[in-house]
């Protein structure tokens, strides 16, 4: 196992140059994963042999159980992908990147522990927000070739601006949403029984969502008077 050995450690809060290596890391997943997805729009087989490999090596990555583990895990062992398509040797093997199988495959398990973890990982990062005196923090974010979710918070009062994405499957087109919600400030936690503080809104513009983004974060991040 890929993860073999490695403690599930309690997800301590992570340093600065940690926390930019952890979200260097993801940013490479997740790129690999939007090299590895499309390729079925050139040839089902090399998709579903690539998303074969993918979970192979991220059933390997089970036993890794935090995000701090999982970054050490991709930095130590750079040749699991190649190791996984000479272990299953399937037929368009040869036609296959196996950096992108290993990154896609962390990004698939970090995935998986973002949300095995999710209380845990934006407790800490909250915690974090505090100590260093940020205004915002991402609570969640989980990025897809095929769409996006992310909960940020502003921190004194709890406010949450929820955006999301979602392409359709030809990637011609795309819609966005953005809601405000009320999140407990102590913990960050979801209070479903309160109302929107801004019911969701759709755009087929990636743009204007974004410009939408920016004006919530200014009007719902004003310290309460």
């Amino acid at each position: 196992m890929a993860g073999e050995g490695v403690p599930a450690q309690h997800l301590d809060p992570l340093s600065g140059d940690r926390a930019a290596e952890r979200d260097a890391a993801v940013a490479a997943w997740r790129r690999a994963e939007a090299q590895v997805y499309p390729s079925v729009m050139v040839n089902a087989t090399l998709y579903q042999q690539y998303i074969g490999l993918v979970r192979a090596v991220a059933d390997d990555l089970g036993d890794v159980r935090s995000e701090d583990d999982l970054v050490r895990v991709w930095r130590e062992q750079p040749q699991l992908g190649a190791e996984a398509i000479r272990r299953l040797s399937p037929s368009m093997g040869s036609m296959m990147d196996p950096t992108a199988v290993r990154d896609a495959a962390f990004c698939q398990r970090h995935r998986e522990i973002t949300r095995e973890h999710g209380k845990e990982i934006a407790r800490e990062r909250l915690e974090r927000a505090r100590r260093e005196g940020a205004r915002w923090v991402t609570l969640f974010e989980d990025v897809t070739p095929f769409g996006s979710h992310r909960l940020e918070m502003h921190v004194a009062s709890g406010r949450a601006l929820h955006a999301s994405s979602q392409s359709e499957p030809d990637a011609s087109s795309a819609t966005y949403e953005l809601e405000v919600v009320q999140l407990d400030p102590s913990d960050g936690t979801w209070l479903l029984d309160k109302p929107p503080l801004m019911p969701a809104r759709r755009f087929t513009r990636h743009d204007e969502w974004e410009a939408r983004i920016a004006q919530a974060r200014d009007l719902f991040g004003k310290e309460a008077t």
